[in-house]
């Protein structure tokens, strides 16, 4: 079965923006071009924030990319192999182990140096990444990369002084281990029943209810013995993930079946998708600003293209409608609570980022009919398909190679402080730079797989 290239050009673009995020000019551009919380110049915690910024939508769209690929994943197998519940469960666990194991070892393999031999250090982590996850490696190879990894981190803690503790992990690929693990048990058990999966985030939500009601979440994350692996945000995000396993389904039994959206050319496909990409601008924009009249104007807009999906293109109409139901809840519950904020983790947080995110993956197969094979989407599609790879390669393979090189000056160069917008110019060249290079593997079907 063919890969669903939109769900991968997402997924490639939201990790773009992680990465992009993470190296823009610090402190010196307008607010919103960071976390809404973490505001400039100082970038320290402000909870009283509240607000959705183009930031603050990079991870919920990949945690929508991850709950979207495991109805592909499972069921392409199963085409393939035939199903087996025994295999499925130990392959649900050995992934989750996998995905907990890089959290770790992409931190101890890249610690933050400065000189230049350590550079080469780093570059040898990346190798040892490459030969613990890249697909169908032989075992001894494996063995081999795990044992290297071990070498060096004993390396870098005699030798350089870096620290070891529990704490010293990506609290991202950490997040995203556990989602995966509870995600998927979830829509195993629901596959096959689309009530069952409404009980089952009917249910995540009352748990998370509850917890905030009874105060436990604050405790769990007070507690350092637990919190160091587990809090209540790999159960927030849940409700990110669940209406993304339906999406999943839904064009999983759309391309089995032979077909996917056709739109056409006409006037009103035009409006209507363009109309996506607004309201999603719109809902980015109001939630930011404060505006009062936000939810009436989502509302309206909402049914207006619910209405022109069903006139226009009625295959997409079912997941128009989740997203509808997604952002408009999500909007109306920001009344009954303090604020739609990424931390804590509010519901209408995670309710109006899974609303965008369908509405992105739409976008995004619109575009992708209307210009067929443009360069851009063969990158990100490249690096979608690879997000573990994708990850870490800025950090432990451009960085150390342009440490080595020397071209680091000239990237300093191009990002002089007194103009911090070409300093954005610079980190989206060198992202997309990287982007490429994983396109480059995935195109040779090279690939990391946890």
């Amino acid at each position: 079965m063919k890969r669903f290239e939109s769900l991968d050009i997402l997924r490639g673009m939201s990790i773009f923006g992680m990465v992009f995020s993470a190296i823009i000019p610090y402190g010196v551009l307008p607010g919103w071009m960071y976390h809404i919380q973490n505001p400039p110049p100082s970038h320290t915690l402000d909870i009283t924030r509240y607000g959705i910024g183009w930031v603050d939508l990079v991870f919920p769209v990949f945690i929508f990319c991850m709950g979207a690929a495991i109805p592909f994943a499972f069921r392409t197998r199963w085409a393939a192999k035939g199903r087996d519940t025994i295999s499925d469960l130990k392959g649900i666990g050995e992934r989750f182990l996998m995905l907990l194991a890089f959290s770790y070892l992409c931190v101890l393999l890249s610690p933050n140096f400065d000189g230049y031999w350590p550079q080469y250090l780093i570059l040898g982590g990346f190798v040892c990444l490459w030969m613990i996850y890249v697909k169908k490696a032989p075992v001894k190879v494996r063995v081999a990369g795990w044992i290297a990894a071990f070498a060096l981190i004993a390396v870098f803690y005699f030798c350089f002084g870096t620290p070891l503790s529990l704490f010293r992990r990506n609290i991202i690929i950490l997040l995203l281990s556990f989602l995966y693990l509870f995600g998927a048990l979830i829509w195993y058990v629901t596959r096959n029943s689309a009530w069952r999966r409404g009980v089952a985030f009917l249910l995540v939500i009352g748990l998370s209810l509850f917890t905030r009601l009874t105060g436990f979440d604050g405790a769990l994350y007070d507690n350092k013995s637990l919190s160091w692996l587990f809090n209540m945000e790999e159960i927030n995000f849940l409700m990110i993930l669940i209406p993304a396993t339906w999406v999943g389904d839904f064009f999983y039994n759309m391309i089995s079946k032979g077909s996917t959206p056709v739109f056409g050319r006409k006037i009103s496909v035009h409006v209507l998708f363009w109309s996506l990409l607004l309201l999603v601008v719109l809902v980015l924009a109001g939630s930011y600003l404060r505006w009062q009249y936000t939810l009436f104007a989502v509302t309206t807009v909402l049914g207006t293209i619910s209405l022109l999906t069903y006139k226009t293109a009625r295959i997409c109409a079912p997941p128009v409608f989740l997203s509808a139901l997604l952002i408009i809840v999500g909007l109306a519950v920001e009344n009954l609570e303090p604020g739609i904020t990424k931390v804590p983790c509010s519901f209408s947080y995670c309710f109006v980022t899974a609303g965008i995110s369908i509405l992105l993956l739409l976008w995004i197969e619109y575009l992708r009919q209307l210009i067929p094979g443009s360069f851009v989407g063969r990158i990100f599609s490249g690096a979608g398909e690879n997000p573990l790879m994708s990850y870490v390669t800025f950090d432990m393979l451009v960085v150390p190679l342009m440490s080595i090189t020397c071209m680091n000056v000239l990237y300093r160069w191009a990002r002089p402080l007194e103009f911090p917008w070409a300093g954005v110019f610079t980190s989206f060249i060198i992202v997309m730079f990287t982007m490429w290079l994983v396109s480059r593997a995935s195109r040779r079907k090279i690939y990391w797989r946890a």
